[in-house]
């Protein structure tokens, strides 16, 4: 089968700009993977070219790379899948990431974010001489299943639209990690690592679900609202996000639906008053396009079934 491979290049070295070679590939079979085309490419081709890779088998993660224009693992990707109509493959440094030479980058932010958290257990009592069994229950253990098979390839950090925006976002594989010991029943850190994380931007998540696309089907965004309930249960609520959070249910179990008054009131913090008037222009504006929302809302009917749905999942309420 031959392809070409559209291949970017840079060197932080000596390159000021980055440009892209094509490699043509001819004598790989149909089976190839991403990473089998780019191995072929520098044995045979180029030897210049970069990337990282080890095991082939998408356990380590270190082949993560934006492949068409979508981050994933290279050793999990058959060119056959991805090919372009012109047959070509369009290969890519993860977005989010400083790259450093051709599809290796910089990968220090996302492992500072990691190691903040001291990604390993702190138990609650201290075993000097390693003898004591540590029992969990299958049910207590279950919960963890899923997270304990990130590979941190950072395919996640790289699609995450926050961290675009906002580098501090700690992104979805930190998160997901701190769920991991925060809801371990072994640790003693729960609260200290539930305010942490929260105070590494856990609230500008965005719930766009684009961290749901994981190599290892570990969908950290499930994670991430698993650690905004377990920051709220920890009391952990004087800041704008859980305050908004909180707020939003709040008014829709009362009334059925949004109060934007009261939303804004409740997240901006009712006695703050340096906050409620930097955000009084833009009520200002609301009122005189007309659009300003009510202050009292009656409730929608059928109210009591939404109530219902609140208290059967045990929504959070102030």
């Amino acid at each position: 089968m031959a392809y070409t491979l559209d291949i970017f290049r840079f060197d932080q070295a000596t390159d000021e700009v980055p440009h892209r070679d094509r490699v043509e590939i001819t004598d790989l079979p149909d089976t190839a993977t991403v990473l089998d085309a780019l191995e072929h490419a520098k044995a045979e081709i180029d030897g210049s070219i970069t990337f990282r890779r080890s095991c082939r088998s998408a356990i380590c993660g270190s082949c993560s790379m934006n492949i068409n224009g979508t981050t994933g693992l290279a050793c999990k990707t058959p060119v056959k899948n991805v090919l372009k109509s012109d047959r070509s493959v369009a290969i890519d440094p993860m977005p989010n990431f400083q790259p450093m030479k051709d599809l290796v980058v910089h990968m220090d932010p996302f492992w500072d974010k990691y190691t903040r958290l001291k990604p390993y257990l702190q138990p609650k009592d201290k075993d000097a001489d390693h003898k004591t069994e540590r029992r969990v229950s299958p049910e207590d253990m279950h919960k963890l299943v899923a997270v304990a098979n990130c590979v941190m390839c950072a395919t996640c950090y790289a699609l995450c639209p926050v961290v675009s925006v906002d580098p501090s976002f700690a992104g979805p594989a930190a998160i997901a990690y701190a769920y991991r010991f925060i809801e371990d029943v072994r640790d003693s850190k729960r609260k200290e690592r539930a305010a942490q994380i929260s105070d590494d931007y856990l609230w500008l998540c965005a719930h766009c679900y684009a961290c749901s696309y994981c190599p290892k089907h570990v969908d950290p965004h499930d994670d991430i609202i698993a650690v905004k309930r377990a920051t709220i249960e920890e009391g952990l609520t004087d800041a704008p996000g859980p305050r908004h959070a909180l707020v939003v249910a709040k008014t829709v179990k009362a009334t059925g639906m949004l109060h934007e008054t009261e939303v804004i009131q409740g997240t901006v913090g009712r006695f703050n008053i340096r906050g409620l008037i930097k955000v009084a222009p833009f009520g200002i504006r609301l009122a005189l396009a007309g659009k300003l929302p009510p202050v009292f809302l009656k409730p929608v009917p059928k109210v009591d079934e939404i109530r219902t749905i609140f208290d059967t999942l045990e929504a959070p309420v102030l």
